[in-house]
């Protein structure tokens, strides 16, 4: 779906009215033409048309407008309104937009309620959260549908600005370019997460971040089976024992004009299937293991926006890719594994293998001595019990890191919850037959996991994104669609931004 900023109206299918909820007809119908203001006063009267948060109702347009349609869209209360609720309202009109079939829709940001948005929250927050809203809102995993009718062509919303003052155009253009990036962004991770297993393994996996790459202007390096033994990755080799498909460690690396004066490392785990090994899931819902790559496929997505938005520090993505699956030569509970750093882990459950990626991948980030590490993983059923589909958790060692994304995950709506990691959790994950071990039972297993994770990147500010809960749905909310969300795309961006502000 297309967003575009426009001065003038032109013609178009569908007129888009939002709404507030509060108070009667006349305070809802307030700053509108005439015209408008008079169907959103008899929708109010009638019952049908309340203004709550997310509603859509189609309507005819007055005689008097160029649209034969008009969708009013309810914000919900003036007060609550703020970049999460725009985004998820937009994301509900942008779902049936797309159902258009190549419709052109409309929307004056100088009129009502547009208007009072961007009063509240700034010209270019108002048009970044509209556009995110609408084209995430929009998607829709088509890949594999072989044999039916061509995908409908897209449908378009303008926003129409009128003779708006240079400044005031400069901040819409300004949110415009950052949330077209960022959505190109999180739509290509939800394509790579909602690729089923035979489509995507490791190698096909490496292509593609190779192809984007290349397009993009990123660096690309991936390390195959060979490169992996000879950077002693024992952890990654490992847990693709069990599979006839050969692990990669794809690395991703944009480097700013000049000097760059800091380095943000994103590593993303990439379980291309994850069938538990041994340790084996079991069968209902196992067809969702397709998703255990969604932090892979955040990172790359994440480099991919950068890459056309330039923040002003260097920064490398490293995705640690391998299947996990059963056979004569997998990997057992009870076996030994030395990690790159040299640390030997007890295998207690060979469904705890994202972890052992990480361990690894975490290692290799230290050579190019960042000044922070973040790592995005599908890793505990844990945080999911802790907190539903709603926030990631974060785990990290560094308070200052911690704070940094607490506060850029408010702008962007990514939320995320500080989870603990006391020295306890440390300790729980140490062997008596290794250095550590991989699973420590039930009892804080998203901390014991994050513990085990910060064994591996002791003195390297970091930071741990458990994204099981938050990287896809069973249906959709708002913006977020059925399958992959894409979650983590945003808030990296939003972090290396910060960074290099």
């Amino acid at each position: 779906m297309k967003v575009t900023l426009k001065s003038t109206a032109g013609r178009s299918a569908v007129r888009v009215v939002p709404v507030f909820s509060d108070g009667g007809g006349a305070k809802k119908a307030s700053g509108l033409d005439p015209a408008l203001a008079a169907v959103v006063r008899k929708a109010d009267s009638t019952g049908i048309f309340s203004g709550k948060k997310g509603e859509v109702l189609p309507q005819v347009a007055p005689d008097s407008a160029v649209e034969k349609t008009l969708f009013l869209i309810g914000l919900g209360p003036r007060k609550k309104l703020d970049g999460e609720v725009l985004r998820t309202v937009f994301g509900n009109l942008g779902r049936r937009l797309a159902g258009l079939s190549g419709k052109k829709a409309a929307l004056s940001l100088e009129q009502g309620a547009a208007a009072a948005c961007i009063g509240k929250l700034g010209a270019a927050q108002a048009a970044r959260c509209m556009l995110e809203g609408c084209r995430l809102g929009a998607y829709d995993y088509q890949a594999q549908k072989g044999g039916r009718k061509p995908r409908k062509p897209a449908s378009s919303l303008a926003l129409e600005c009128g003779d708006s003052d240079a400044s005031l155009l400069k901040d819409l253009r300004s949110g415009l370019k950052l949330a077209d990036a960022c959505v190109d962004g999180v739509n290509l991770a939800r394509e790579l997460a909602n690729t089923p297993g035979n489509y995507l393994y490791p190698a096909s996996l490496a292509a593609k971040a190779r192809s984007m790459a290349r397009s993009s202007g990123l660096k690309c390096k991936v390390l195959g089976e060979r490169d992996l033994q000879r950077e002693k990755m024992g952890c990654i080799l490992g847990v693709a024992q069990g599979s006839n498909r050969a692990p990669r460690l794809i690395q991703l690396e944009y480097t700013p004009r000049g000097k760059a004066e800091k380095t943000l490392v994103i590593v993303g785990k990439a379980v291309t299937f994850d069938s538990g090994g041994i340790s084996i899931k079991p069968a209902g819902g196992m067809q969702d293991m397709k998703f255990d790559m969604a932090g892979g496929a955040a990172a790359i997505g994440a480099m991919q926006a950068l890459a056309r938005l330039k923040p002003k520090l260097r920064v490398v993505a490293i995705v640690p890719s391998a299947e996990n699956l059963l056979g004569g030569s997998a990997y057992r509970p009870g076996d030994v594994l030395t990690s790159a750093s040299g640390k030997t882990i007890e295998i207690i459950n060979t469904d705890a293998e994202g972890r052992l990626l990480l361990a690894d991948a975490l290692h290799y980030s230290r050579r190019f001595k960042p000044d922070a590490v973040v790592d995005m993983a599908t890793l505990t059923g844990a945080c999911v019990i802790a907190l539903g589909t709603h926030a990631s958790g974060l785990m990290s060692n560094d308070k200052a890191l911690a704070r940094q994304l607490l506060k850029v995950s408010a702008n962007c709506g990514e939320r995320i919850w500080e989870l603990p990691l006391f020295d306890e959790y440390y300790k729980m994950v140490e062997s008596k037959v290794a250095d550590v071990r991989n699973s420590s039972g039930r009892d804080a297993g998203a901390s014991t996991a994050g513990a085990f994770l910060g064994h591996f990147i002791k003195g390297v500010p970091w930071a741990h994104l458990d994204i099981a809960g938050t990287a896809w749905r069973q249906a959709p909310l708002g913006y977020q669609p059925r399958g992959a969300t894409g979650a983590g795309v945003r808030l990296m961006v939003e972090l290396a931004l910060s960074m290099g502000a």
